[in-house]
């Protein structure tokens, strides 16, 4: 039972290291009974979609885990920040994306041939502490509601069972709507520069690198709100997303990458404006297209390709399957 044993690592990445063992056992032979007496009613094996019924009739395996933790660790300062039931799922996440941080800016620098200095490391380290932070406190403050409202969505459902889940329609349609507006915003730029660079904008202009870089982001843009549109109408193609999104996160990481390497601005008349220059490129380079923002194209790519490997193994195992088929006929005939 591959599935089974797919959504019991997921629930035992959650578990007191300590009891892990043992609570898999318990769980594992309450689902395996479950599982067979379905099959004894049915008379035949469960398709995947029936396994997946129970998983989820059992729970999201961050959900499971924490029905047989005691009172654990959370994130409080005065009120609580982080509960104990999103705590683990947050240690666990902080540490995958500093991690892979780590090794995106040895990488990128290596390749750009940058010195490693403790600010090249510090800043980014620095926003991804606080980004999941706050993405795990909103999530803290909003689990009731997601909990009444989308109880049989999974947060992070593991990538082998991944493929059993249609999208929720909210899930695409909010993604949609923030990424069609940013790239409404990304076209406007050009037509209306103030849109980007605000009152300065009668005294600066956009430099050929700018221009260079227009396009390969644009597309970017357009492949991650055309996946979010399929999806609100198809959300059974859930394929679609960790496919688009590693394409799509992975080139905009190397182009946001060398893109804020160029000097983006450029005084639009006499020298005096130089500085102004300066300042709205920097500000442009460490701020709205800083670091923060490759890096986590690069990690969201990385993630949404470890989902597409399920998707990948089985399709080569269809066409072998194909192909064994095909071989046979051709050897009866």
């Amino acid at each position: 039972m591959e599935l089974l044993d797919s959504y019991l690592k997921a629930v035992r990445r959650y578990l007191p290291r300590g009891q892990r063992n043992d609570i898999v056992a318990e769980l594992s032979e309450d689902l395996r009974a479950q599982l067979e007496a379905r099959e004894r009613e049915l008379g035949r094996p469960l398709t995947d979609a029936e396994q997946m019924a129970i998983f989820q009739r059992q729970g999201d395996p961050m959900v499971v885990a924490l029905r047989y933790r005691q009172k654990g660790p959370s994130l409080t300062i005065g009120w609580e920040l982080i509960g104990p039931e999103l705590f683990p799922a947050y240690l666990i996440l902080l540490g995958v994306n500093l991690t892979i941080t780590v090794a995106v800016i040895l990488i990128f620098q290596l390749l750009a041939h940058g010195p490693f200095t403790v600010q090249v490391f510090l800043l980014p380290l620095l926003t991804r502490i606080v980004c999941v932070t706050l993405v795990f406190v909103v999530l803290n403050a909003l689990k009731g509601v997601f909990r009444r409202r989308f109880s049989e969505s999974w947060m992070w459902p593991p990538a082998d069972l991944a493929h059993l889940m249609p999208l929720p329609r909210w899930y695409s349609a909010l993604g949609f709507a923030a990424c069609g507006l940013f790239t409404l915003w990304w076209l406007s730029i050009p037509h209306f520069p103030r849109m980007l660079l605000g009152s300065a904008a009668p005294e600066l202009k956009f430099t050929a690198e700018w221009h260079r870089y227009y396009v390969p982001i644009l597309l970017v843009l357009l492949i991650g709100t055309g996946q979010r549109a399929v999806n609100v109408v198809r959300p059974d193609w859930n394929w679609l997303l960790p496919m688009a999104r590693f394409v799509a996160d992975g080139a905009g990481a190397i182009v946001m990458f060398f893109f804020r390497t160029h000097a983006l601005i450029a005084p639009a008349g006499d020298a005096a404006q130089q500085h102004l220059a300066q300042v709205v490129n920097g500000r442009l380079v460490w701020g709205l297209f800083g670091p923060w923002l490759w890096i986590y194209l690069g990690i969201t790519s990385l993630v949404y390709g470890w989902y597409c490997l399920p998707y990948i193994r089985r399709m080569i195992h269809r066409r072998r399957e194909r192909s064994y088929l095909a071989h046979e006929l051709k050897g009866l005939i």
